[in-house]
C-alpha cells in the first residue's frame, strides 16, 4: 500500500503542478497567491516518488512521519537567513496576504519546503551520479584544517553583520565551515569526511541540488503573486527572473549549508529520542522563536 501510494504521488504532484501554473494563466486570485507554495510542495510529491522509482528510496519511504520532522524544522533554519537579512538587506516581500494569521500560515508553509525540496534534489542527482567516477581530490583532515575551518565559520558569521555591503556573501559560506569540523568530530556524515575517501557524489549530489532548486525557487516565484524581490550590492543587474544573475552563485553553498544543518538536526533528534518532556519544550521554544520572527519580518522585511 505504501508503495502503491509513493508511486501516485508522481501522478498527484503533476496534477496539482500542471492544474496550478494552468489556472495561474488566467489570474485567479487564490492560485495567484499560494501558487509558489503549491508549485514547491507539488514539486516535493513529484521528485519524492521519482526517487523511489529510481533507487526504491526516498524522503517519504525512508522516515515517513520523520518527513514532517523535516519540514518544520526546515522554517526555523531559514529563519536564521531572515534573521541575516535584516542586516545585510538583500530581499524583501510583497503582495502577501493582509490578514496577519493567513500571511504567518504563508510563511510557515512556504519556509517549511526548503529542506524537504534539497533532500529530494540531492537524492534524486545522487542516484544519477551513482558509480560515476567524479572526485578531484583526497583531503587530508588534519586538526589544523578543523580547528581553521571553525574559526574561519565564526569570522563569516560576523563579517556580515558588521560589513554586509562587503561581506553579505559569506552568509551563504559561513555554516558550512562551522558545521563541518563539529559534525566530523561528531561522528555525523561530512563532506570532508567523503572528500578525504576521494568520494565526492554527495558533494556534487548536494551542489547540484542547490542549482536546480535555486531555479525553481526564482522560477516559481516570478510567477507568483506573493513574492520577494532579492537585490545585492554592486552586482544587482542581469536579472534572471526576480534575481540577478550573479546571485544564482549563493544557492549552490546555500545547499551545502543544509546539508550540514541537517546533520547537526539529525544528531540533535537521537539524542532527545524518548525524552518527550524535553522534545516538548523544544517544540514549544522553536514555536516561539518562529513567531517572533514571523513578527520582525511583517516590521522590517514585509514591503506591501
Amino acid at each position: 500500500m505504501k508503495e502503491k501510494f509513493l508511486r501516485l504521488n508522481l501522478f498527484l504532484g503533476l496534477i496539482i503542478l500542471l492544474g496550478a501554473s494552468v489556472l495561474i494563466i488566467f489570474q485567479y486570485t487564490f492560485i495567484k497567491t499560494w501558487y509558489y507554495s503549491l508549485a514547491w510542495w507539488s514539486f516535493i510529491l513529484i521528485m519524492d516518488s521519482v526517487n523511489f522509482r529510481m533507487s526504491r528510496s526516498s524522503l517519504i519511504y525512508d522516515y515517513g512521519k520523520g518527513f514532517f520532522f523535516y519540514a518544520f524544522l526546515s522554517v526555523t533554519v531559514w529563519l536564521l537567513f531572515e534573521l541575516f537579512n535584516l542586516r545585510i538587506n538583500n530581499w524583501s516581500y510583497h503582495n502577501l496576504p493582509l490578514n496577519t494569521p493567513l500571511r504567518w500560515f504563508g510563511y510557515f508553509v512556504a519556509f517549511a519546503t526548503v529542506i524537504p525540496a534539497l533532500m529530494e534534489l540531492s537524492r534524486f542527482f545522487g542516484n544519477l551520479f551513482k558509480g560515476k567516477r567524479m572526485s578531484l581530490f583526497r583531503l587530508n583532515i588534519t586538526p589544523l584544517l578543523l580547528w581553521g575551518s571553525l574559526f574561519l565559520g565564526v569570522v563569516c558569521i560576523f563579517l556580515p553583520l558588521i560589513w554586509p555591503l562587503l561581506f553579505f556573501p559569506l552568509v551563504w559560506l559561513c555554516f558550512v565551515f562551522l558545521l563541518e569540523p563539529v559534525n566530523y568530530w561528531l561522528g555525523n556524515p561530512t563532506f570532508i569526511k567523503d572528500i578525504a575517501q576521494r568520494n565526492w557524489d554527495r558533494f556534487w549530489s548536494w551542489l547540484m541540488a542547490g542549482l536546480a532548486a535555486g531555479f525553481f525557487w526564482e522560477f516559481w516565484n516570478f510567477w507568483s503573486g506573493s513574492h520577494w524581490e532579492y537585490s545585492i550590492p554592486y552586482l544587482n543587474f542581469g536579472r534572471i527572473f526576480q534575481m540577478p544573475v550573479f546571485g544564482y552563485f549563493g544557492f549552490l553553498p546555500f545547499a551545502l549549508e543544509i546539508f550540514v544543518i541537517v546533520q547537526m538536526m539529525n544528531y540533535g533528534w537521537e539524542k532527545l529520542r524518548g525524552k518527550v518532556f524535553l522534545q516538548s519544550i523544544l517544540f514549544v521554544l522553536l514555536i516561539l522563536f518562529d513567531l517572533g520572527v514571523f513578527w520582525t519580518i511583517d516590521r522590517l522585511t514585509l514591503v506591501g
